[in-house]
């Protein structure tokens, strides 16, 4: 039996090089161009969450400057800018007389929009405030002194200063 020598060639030394590039291009793309979290950018944002179909009573309820906290995390997500609580809520009812689908208005309830500002980090995926992230669609649970309402956030924008 004759035992087979490994002869290295040029071609072999091509694929090694091949395979360290490799595995380097993708140590550098997960790893190493990752910015420290630390190096993360901040910018302020307004964002205003829609509440729907809440007692009017709670109308005088959310005040300007109050501080505002997710109820998932418990975290602090900024404050009251501004308060929009004077459009009556109302919803789309089938009038079987007429056949035909209404708008009816609730008596005693209304939609209220807050406006909140806070200083977000940004990331290429999205702004995030103190680890709760702040989407145009997600729905948020927000905690104030004296109310408590879960909507959806409908408008965001970064503030220019």
């Amino acid at each position: 039996m004759e035992k087979r020598k490994l002869k290295f060639n040029a071609v072999d030394a091509l694929l090694i090089l091949l395979a360290a590039a490799a595995v380097f291009v993708v140590l550098y793309v997960f790893v190493l161009s990752e910015k420290p979290a630390d190096a993360a950018e901040t910018q302020k944002i307004q964002y205003v969450v829609e509440i729907v179909n809440i007692d009017s009573s709670f109308k005088n309820s959310v005040a300007v400057e109050q501080p505002v906290k997710d109820s998932v995390k418990q975290a602090n997500i900024g404050k009251v800018i501004g308060v929009q609580d004077d459009t009556d809520f109302s919803k789309i009812v089938f009038d079987y007389e007429h056949n035909t689908e209404v708008t009816a208005k609730a008596k005693d309830r209304i939609n209220m929009s807050i406006t909140i500002e806070a200083d977000a980090q940004v990331s290429d995926q999205a702004f995030t405030v103190n680890g709760v992230e702040i989407r145009v669609g997600k729905q948020y649970g927000l905690i104030l002194p004296s109310f408590y309402g879960v909507g959806y956030c409908i408008k965001l924008t970064e503030v220019n200063e």
